[in-house]
Order: structure tokens, then sequence, then C-alpha cells
């Protein structure tokens, strides 16, 4: 337990009573030895410290690159699926616009039935919103791929010329281990500007696509929701066809033949039916 210096009843310790009392007002009287080792420690320490410092940084960079990369192919991955959900849409289009023909010909059984099978068939006009070509993808996909292939060294070229340290520093420390740590540092260095140099152009284009994709998404809505509306007024056509149209074209036809039995009626609807097809 320690005591108050200032009772009366206060004695110093032993080791308290001979050590010699720091002085700062004689560093003057360090030897030349005392200060060399001094600034040797410090160099040792700033060196190693800065090592470190450029080892963490430069790993947390090429993880970084990992990652983004890894994203890189996520997106080219969700592209792909996007596309293929906007191709289906459009077949989905073009099914039905040839199911609307079908329908009108269903509607006047001897008008338009006739007149759509005899007349030419139209031709095909190329859907103006079909799935477009996209330059992001493709450049996203070759920065990814080099990176993936190459890693953080795929940039890097050696030491770019630029050194932590003058002229006169370097010649100072040249030849100890000192120029080791101080040329481990520039190389760490190069190698964290060529990670920055990767991840600004993979930033660049993954933002690009993300941009093409959310476009891709807005015509998907669009192409749903035209499906949509297609596909009820074309279910909405086929119920009143075999609802009330249905019993007219049949009152039609009893009137026409009324001569016919049962049985010649079903032929006749069977022919019918295998003209539809």
């Amino acid at each position: 337990m320690s005591r108050n210096p200032f009772d009366d009843d206060y004695r110093p310790s032993a080791a308290s009573s001979t050590m010699p009392v720091k002085s700062y007002t004689t560093m003057g009287q360090h030897s030349a030895e005392d200060e060399a080792d001094y600034y040797e420690r410090e160099i040792e320490r700033t060196l190693q410290e800065s090592l470190d410092s450029t080892e963490r940084s430069r790993r947390h960079l090429e993880n970084s690159e990992k990652i983004g990369t890894a994203t890189a192919q996520q997106l080219l991955e969700q592209r792909e699926k996007l596309e293929n959900t906007e191709k289906n849409l459009d077949e989905i289009h073009r099914t039905t616009q040839m199911t609307q023909r079908n329908l009108n010909s269903l509607k006047s059984f001897f008008g338009g039935f006739f007149k759509n099978k005899l007349s030419k068939k139209p031709q095909e006009q190329a859907d103006v919103s079909a799935v477009p070509q996209s330059k992001s993808a493709s450049r996203l996909s070759e920065t990814a791929a080099s990176l993936s292939t190459g890693g953080s060294s795929a940039s890097f070229s050696g030491p770019s010329g630029q050194r932590t340290l003058n002229e006169s520093s370097r010649n100072a420390i040249k030849g100890t281990r000192w120029e080791a740590m101080d040329n481990q540092i520039d190389e760490n260095l190069d190698m964290m500007s060529a990670n920055l140099r990767n991840l600004q152009r993979l930033g660049q284009d993954l933002g690009k696509e993300v941009d093409a994709q959310n476009e891709m998404l807005d015509r998907i809505h669009y192409k749903a929701d035209r499906n949509d509306v297609i596909v009820r007024d074309q279910d909405k056509q086929m119920q009143r066809i075999l609802g009330s149209d249905a019993s007219t074209s049949q009152t039609t036809a009893e009137s026409l033949t009324p001569s016919m039995d049962t049985s010649t009626k079903m032929s006749l609807m069977m022919k019918a039916t295998s003209l539809w097809k």
C-alpha cells in the first residue's frame, strides 16, 4: 500500500532512495552511441509500422476485389435469367397474336372462318421490343474474367518509380535490413495502386450493368402487364363464343340443315373442327 510522502512517519523505500531522479535538462550529456541507438529504434519502429499497415491495406483491397468479382458473376447470372424471362414474355405475346386470329375466325363461322382460311397468312413482324444486345454485360464479363484469372497481379507491372524515401535517405539505409523493408513497402503501395485501379474499373462496369438491368426490369414489367391484358380479353372472347355465340350458331346450323339427322350434324361439326386445326 502506497504511503503519503507528506506524512510525518513517511520513510522512502530502498529502491526509491537509490534510484536516480530522471533529469529532462541533461539530454546533451548522453553519449553519441545512446542517441544513435535511440534513432535506430525509432527508424525500426516506423518502418515496421508502415510495413504492417501496407500489408493489411493490400490484403483488404485484394479481398474487396474478390468480392467485386463475385458480385459481377452474380449480376451476369441474374441477367441471363432476366433475358430468358423477357424472351418467354415475347413468345407468349406471339402466341396471343395467333390465338386472336383463331378467335376472329371462330366469331363468324361462315364468314370470318373461311375468309381467314383462304386468305394468305400475314407475315409476322419483328417485335420492336425484343431483347437488345447488352454492351455493359460484355464489358463486365471481360473485366470479371481478367480479374479472376490474374487477380491483383493482372494490372501490376512492378514498381512505379515513386519511392517513400528520398534519395539521401535511401542511400543512408542502403545495405541494411531497412532497405529491404522499404522496398517491400514500396511494392505493397504499387500493388495497392493496382488494386484501386481494378476496383474503379469494376465499380464503373457494375454500375452500368445495374442501370441496364433496371431498364430490362421496366421492359419485363410492361410486357407482363400487356400479356395479362390480352389474355384476359381473349378469355372473355372465348367465354362469349362458348356461351351466347355457341347457342346462336347451333340454332343457325339447325335452321340451315333441317333434314339432317344427329349423326350427320356431328360429322359436319367434326370436319369443321379439323379445318380449324
